[in-house]
């Protein structure tokens, strides 16, 4: 059963990179194509398609498995101390900036708009499976969410013509999905995705351009304010459980503050190469922290 989930995680992981690798190729092979070819409904039906497989896989490889029912909502606010929420401003930040640096290298019109659009209508699809799952619900708090790092994205872009302020996410594994594995995580990559414990979300300020002209190392460093929580082992409240050491556990959140380096400003010539370093983008460095809690405390290394 485990190893049966693992399989499942990794299968999905796959399609979502095989999805983009191939629109990629996909994508420059149009844009090298004769003008009479029609780029932007081909770009469209490719778009179609490939939503609605990572839509047929994600209700396969994980709704599929849960009680179904009919529509309804859900109020999920004081769950996990909003950190799910951050989660769902993050994955649509983005959504909404990838699609939009694919659709802007095949200059689309109005990229950005349709980027963002996109972005916001992907996340309300899966808010619709949440809907219809009987362990969950449509979350109005998710959508709120799904629109402010939607929003994040699209506001920056078109007055600033830059992102700023960029979001990333950083996981280390922690000691309490031993209490809950069914619910926090049975391995160590189901953990990375189900123990909010172990979650960080970062905001990023990138430095102003002044100073980025004066001092090269300012293109590249960043200050990160960080946002994680600890002692969790359910999510409104921690429930009574079979062991002596995770009865008394204290909920807290927590502040990080660190710095990250920016590899999206690394120049890289090899195409390849450097769509795999973008790719890491959106994950924090490991770098020296202080963590603001009930007891604040620095590490030399914090995931």
């Amino acid at each position: 059963m485990r190893f049966s989930k693992l399989r499942n995680i990794k299968v999905y992981l796959f399609l979502v990179l095989f999805l983009f690798v191939s629109g990629e190729y996909l994508a420059n092979v149009i844009s090298k194509k004769d003008s009479l070819l029609n780029k932007e409904n081909i770009l469209k039906a490719s778009l179609i398609s490939a939503t609605t497989t990572s839509y047929v896989g994600l209700y396969n490889l994980w709704y599929k498995k849960y009680p179904q029912s009919s529509f309804h909502f859900f109020n999920d606010f004081n769950e996990w101390n909003q950190i799910d929420k951050i989660g769902h401003v993050y994955s649509s930040y983005h959504v909404a900036r990838k699609s939009h640096l694919f659709l802007k290298k095949r200059k689309i019109s109005e990229s950005l708009f349709k980027a963002s659009a996109y972005s916001f209508l992907y996340m309300v699809g899966i808010e619709v499976f949440d809907g219809f799952s009987k362990q969950w619900g449509f979350s109005n708090y998710d959508l709120i969410s799904n629109l402010i790092g939607t929003t994040l994205y699209y506001g920056q872009e078109k007055k600033l013509k830059r992102q700023a302020l960029k979001l990333k996410f950083s996981s280390h594994q922690t000691g309490f999905a031993k209490y809950r594995p069914s619910l926090l995580g049975e391995n160590s990559l189901e953990r990375i995705f189900k123990d909010y414990n172990g979650q960080t979300y970062w905001l990023n300020f990138d430095f102003n351009t002044r100073l980025q002209e004066k001092k090269k190392i300012f293109k590249f460093l960043n200050l990160s304010i960080g946002y994680s929580i600890d002692g969790f082992t359910g999510a409104r409240n921690n429930p009574n459980l079979d062991c002596l050491d995770c009865n008394n556990l204290e909920r807290q959140s927590q502040f990080i503050l660190s710095f990250d380096i920016d590899l999206s400003e690394i120049e890289i010539k090899n195409k390849f190469l450097k769509l795999i370093v973008n790719s890491f983008s959106i994950i924090k460095l490991p770098a020296p922290a202080v963590l603001f809690q009930n007891n604040s405390q620095f590490k030399w290394l914090y995931f």
